[in-house]
């Protein structure tokens, strides 16, 4: 009786062990089917996607374009022909921020690359513009986001110059972060960051949507800045994620509803920027915080506006550029499993 209760017992692992190995090979399989199959599905193939963005000639106009992000995205729109208007609450900012868009900094050992003003000497430097033909307009106003009907204004007044009542392309970067524990910051310091974020993207992009849809603007583009902090979040960011999932939120709901009208929604995603910001930023953020970030990989504005306008170029909804950002995109970041192996099967038959 022993000896059949052992071969039942060796029969019982040896059945488990085929059960395992073959679940997963046949999730092996899956997942190199779906990487081999998944491009014939895509929207269009890659070389006719990058036609589709063209800022040449189009009106691109920058909630938050004084300086860091936007004002990087808007002198490279200006590079490549776009006419550009961008918006700020400081008008000293703007008046800084218009007058680098018309002229830039060249080194001239850099091979024609840019450079900051500050990083030259001046002996080195060689003025060039940003501006690509005469006929090109650009644009700085001074508005609140936060005030919608401020916003609306401002976006009418600046399409006065244009034969459009509606900008081409809109890009929502205006924001800020204020990292810290929950605890330690009073229920009006989320608010406010919410404000910050959330609400300047909601109306710099509301009026313009309203607008297109009137105009019948097909090919139009409305582009939300969010963060990876949009797709996980940890300690030390319950003021900041929470409003960039927000934006995450509304991406979504206007990427399905705005097919109807020809115009296409896309959700940049970026890491870390090394805007102005940024260092009263690494003040604020708690030690815990920098330990579970970890060592610091961030970009330039100029960057990160360069792999905004190729996640463009390629058409992608979710716009990510990095390691990180490209796994939190496609997975669930931090949140804690039920069942491993069942929640990744259900994560592969959902995509």
């Amino acid at each position: 009786m022993s000896a059949f209760i052992g071969l039942s017992e060796h029969y019982e692992r040896v059945s488990a062990n085929r059960l395992a190995q073959a679940s997963f090979a046949a999730l092996a399989v899956l997942i190199v089917s779906s990487w081999l199959i998944m491009p014939l599905f895509s929207s269009s193939p890659r070389t006719r996607r990058k036609e589709r963005f063209t800022p040449r000639g189009k009106h691109c106009y920058i909630g938050g374009g004084s300086e860091g992000l936007g004002l990087s995205l808007a002198c490279q729109l200006a590079e490549r022909g776009a006419h550009v208007t961008i918006l700020s609450r400081s008008q000293a900012k703007l008046d800084k921020a218009l007058a680098e868009i018309q002229v830039r900094t060249v080194d001239a050992d850099s091979g024609g690359r840019f450079l900051h003003p500050t990083s030259l000497t001046r002996s080195a430097n060689l003025p060039q513009t940003h501006r690509q033909s005469p006929t090109q307009i650009f644009q700085a106003y001074a508005c609140d986001l936060t005030d919608p009907s401020a916003a609306a204004s401002t976006l009418h007044t600046a399409c006065r110059a244009h034969t459009s009542s509606s900008p081409d392309y809109v890009f929502a970067c205006a924001g800020g972060c204020v990292p810290g524990f929950f605890a330690d910051m009073p229920a009006a310091k989320h608010w406010e960051c919410m404000e910050w974020n959330f609400r300047t993207c909601l109306n710099t992009v509301h009026e313009a949507v309203c607008a297109m849809k009137k105009e019948g603007k097909e090919g139009g583009r409305v582009v939300l800045t969010s963060s990876v902090l949009a797709l996980m979040s940890f300690a030390g960011y319950s003021t900041y994620s929470p409003s960039k999932y927000a934006i995450r939120g509304l991406a979504e709901a206007l990427r399905n509803e705005l097919q109807l009208y020809g115009i296409s929604v896309h959700l940049f995603l970026p890491a870390t920027i090394y805007s102005p910001g940024f260092e009263n930023e690494q003040r604020l953020k708690p030690d815990v915080t920098k330990k579970i970030e970890g060592p610091d990989e961030g970009m330039s504005p100029d960057g990160v506006a360069k792999e905004m306008l190729k996640g463009l170029e390629r058409n992608d909804f979710y716009i990510t550029y990095e390691p990180v950002g490209h796994m939190l995109r496609n997975s669930r970041g931090i949140t804690p499993r039920n069942n491993l192996l069942l929640d990744t099967f259900w994560g592969l038959v959902g995509t």
